[in-house]
């Protein structure tokens, strides 16, 4: 299990290795060209949702020293959701981020 930690916070959202590798490399295409978007992970202990833009502090911490294989198809599913209104939907594995600049989705 990975972890992907936004802002200066020191706790993290966890996301599955494979799924965090993904989230990562569309978050880098998507910066490398400017295009920010929203990112909401979804738990048992509820939803989050926060802005991801050139100027957001994010890092990412694997849990497997392998690098999880990337699925073509899934990036591309995954880039065309950022366009969307509702942006990218991940589900993650443990307690919500604690970021300060999160935003409130609407249920």
């Amino acid at each position: 299990m990975g972890t992907m930690h936004y802002g200066n916070d020191e706790t993290g959202i966890a996301i599955d290795d494979e799924t965090l590798a993904h989230v990562a490399a569309v978050v880098v295409a998507k910066l490398r060209r400017r295009e920010p978007f929203l990112l909401t992970t979804v738990s048992a202990g509820g939803r989050e949702s926060v802005w991801i833009h050139d100027a957001s502090t994010l890092r990412w911490t694997y849990g497997a020293e392998a690098n999880p294989q990337l699925d073509k198809a899934r990036l591309e599913a995954m880039v065309r959701d950022t366009n969307r209104p509702t942006g990218l939907t991940v589900e993650s594995l443990g307690r919500p981020l604690a970021a300060v600049d999160r935003l409130a989705v609407a249920a």
